[in-house]
């Protein structure tokens, strides 16, 4: 059973209970899928909508129903003919959202074609694209089949669910969470994939996953399984670094001769991709007669929350991240290494530990994983890997990925009430207070004094909990960042050196907007909002005093730091509409040439309504100093 917080916002019952039939996926999928149409108005289908009060007279002789009271949009421009939403006002993200009831649409002209009821996201999407261009009508033929998979895949991962919460239930309340650090890592991370993405409506869908690939591969499921390797020549091999971990395979270890160790380098292969797709992939690259795939696996791996970063079991702290063939967050997001990101990666991993050792507000408070070592072979996407090792202070601490904030817990608490019991004695919003100051106490001051804007996104975004309220920010996967190159090389020289050499010309920008999208999309939308509306949602605040929280810890970490131009933050909450990232458009719906996006994870548009705005500070706001106090808006 879902309780329906806010269109991007799912969450459990707190009685545990997890419904998995095909009619509630198919009800699930639908509400998701129209109110990411909504939110991002494909097609025009919010701008160009005519409000109606109440249920379209035309419905109401329709064997259809039953027609719920309240408001519906009736669109008549679309070129597949009319469509019929029933819709309730929306305030986090978009002006509406759908209301449970019948999705109508009728033909091109109204009354042409008698009206029917869509039950299901496959059916209207394929009805929306009656009419387009092919190229258009291959993208939401696409998207159909993602919605398809993404109901499958739900019943699959709710049924995982189910049974690991009926285990842990089962066992002794004080062995869950695991006592040992990567047990609880494992725990934590298992409980977050459970738990669907803010906003693009099908993310439960892993393209080129079967249901039978989620339970051997996916982190729903966490399964153990061994990594297959190949022997590369040393010559098309590029290590970052070559000095390889003890942990290592010999060739002898994965059954090749020892006489191969002089010129070959071993190289792992997801197992799945070892399967699926790696022959093709090698003879298309030409390197089938070039390179030797070993007949033994070795090195056992299970699954993290990314599904293609791998924790070793042995040794927990290292984590192997592998390309795969598959697609998640729209069908052109294939998780592939490119060999830029090995490098880049690296280079902004130095940036921010260069800064966290100079600026009193990170120092000590943020931590990296390190990502140094890496390797492709020849340049291709689909023969490399990354290692991520951990640093020594997860062993004795929790960690958490701001993603699984939200999720539900065996218990029925949510994660963050169970952190809260434990780490704040049950104080919810005091966790909230201290989650709120680490996340603006690091990511202003690298927006507003350094010119940085992290992808950080809530599953690179982790939280490391120790007892007495100690909370710290690890993050990790940092590639893909927005850079301001005038910032850095005028005002850091030294740090602008660390990364001067970047090969992700994209990174780099000089408009101030590219920033502030980056520290709206990520940290506002993705990992603070969600919390924000959860907490709202089940009698921790009402929802503007919570916002009012938001700001209130935004006006904390700028008086931190008075020689900055706060400017930017106070213009930004004075706004009436955000920019929002419209996942669903760049991602799936339409190609790059329409859009204009370089990057499809960084096309946006203003359309969500400034929550910040609505906020109404509490009366310790006015213990700020009032010139850098973040008003409220009357």
């Amino acid at each position: 059973m879902t309780l329906d917080a806010s269109p991007a916002i799912e969450t459990e019952s707190r009685d545990g209970a997890f419904a998995a039939t095909a009619d509630e996926a198919r009800r699930y999928v639908l509400a998701r899928v129209v109110d990411a149409l909504l939110r991002e108005d494909v097609q025009g289908i919010t701008r160009q909508a005519r409000v109606l009060d109440g249920a379209p007279p035309a419905l109401s002789r329709l064997d259809i129903g039953p027609l719920t009271p309240g408001p519906w949009l009736e669109i008549t421009t679309l070129a597949s003919g009319t469509l019929w939403l029933p819709v309730t006002p929306e305030r986090f993200m978009q002006r509406w959202r759908y209301r449970q009831g019948p999705v109508v649409v009728a033909g091109e002209t109204p009354g042409a074609e008698v009206a029917r009821e869509l039950s299901d996201a496959a059916s209207l999407i394929a009805w929306l694209s009656e009419g387009l261009a092919p190229e258009a009508r291959d993208y939401y033929a696409a998207f159909a089949d993602e919605c398809r998979q993404a109901e499958a895949q739900r019943l699959a991962c709710r049924e995982a669910q189910r049974d690991y919460f009926a285990r842990c239930s089962a066992q002794d309340a004080n062995a869950c969470p695991p006592a040992e650090w990567s047990a609880r890592f494992a725990h934590y991370d298992r409980l977050a994939s459970f738990q669907d993405h803010p906003y693009y409506p099908t993310a439960r869908a892993k393209l080129g996953f079967d249901v039978e690939a989620l339970r051997r591969f996916a982190p729903e499921f966490q399964p153990r399984f061994m990594l297959r390797w190949l022997a590369v020549p040393r010559a098309l091999c590029h290590l970052s670094d070559m000095a390889l971990p003890d942990w290592w395979p010999s060739v002898e270890r994965v059954g090749l001769d020892t006489r191969l160790a002089h010129d070959y380098r071993l190289l792992p292969v997801h197992p799945f991709l070892w399967a699926s797709g790696l022959d093709a992939m090698l003879k298309e690259a030409g390197l089938a007669e070039t390179v030797i795939k070993a007949p033994l696996a070795a090195v056992e791996v299970q699954p993290t929350l990314s599904v293609r970063s791998l924790m070793l079991t042995e040794q927990p702290t290292t984590h192997i991240k592998l390309p795969l063939t598959i697609r998640t967050l729209g069908s052109r997001n294939i998780r592939t290494i490119k060999p830029s990101t090995i490098g880049d990666g690296h280079r902004v991993q130095c940036l921010l530990g260069a800064i966290a050792k100079q600026d009193a507000l990170l120092a000590g408070r943020l931590l990296l994983t390190d990502e140094q070592q890496g390797a492709h072979v020849a340049g291709q996407p689909f023969l490399g890997f990354i290692l991520r090792r951990y640093p020594p202070a997860v062993e004795d601490a929790t960690l958490v990925s701001v993603a699984g904030l939200v999720a539900a817990c065996p218990s029925g608490a949510a994660v963050y009430e169970e952190l809260a019991e434990r780490f704040f004695d049950a104080d919810v919003r005091a966790f909230l207070r201290t989650y709120l100051r680490l996340t603006f106490d690091i990511h202003l001051p690298l927006w507003l004094r350094y010119g940085v804007a992290l992808e950080s996104n809530q599953q690179n975004s982790m939280l490391l909990l120790r007892e007495g309220g100690e909370m710290r920010l690890l993050l990790k996967d940092n590639d893909a960042p927005r850079l301001n190159r005038t910032r850095l090389e005028t005002r850091w020289p030294a740090l602008y050196r660390l990364v001067e050499t970047l090969e992700d010309q994209r990174i780099w920008c000089e408009s101030p907007q590219a920033l502030e999208q980056m520290f709206v999309t990520i940290t506002l939308q993705l990992n603070v909002a969600p919390l924000i509306e959860h907490l709202a949602a089940h009698g921790h605040g009402e929802r503007a005093e919570l916002y009012g929280e938001v700001r209130r810890a935004m006006a904390l970490s700028l008086a931190a730091m008075p020689e900055e131009d706060g400017s930017p933050v106070t213009q930004l909450l004075e706004r009436d509409f955000l920019d929002a990232k419209y996942l669903l458009t760049a991602g799936t719906l339409a190609s790059k040439a329409s859009t204009g996006a370089k990057d499809i994870n960084k096309f946006y548009g203003r359309t969500a309504p400034n929550f910040l705005k609505e906020a109404a500070l509490d009366a310790e706001l006015e213990q700020v100093p009032s010139d850098t106090r973040l008003e409220a808006t009357p």
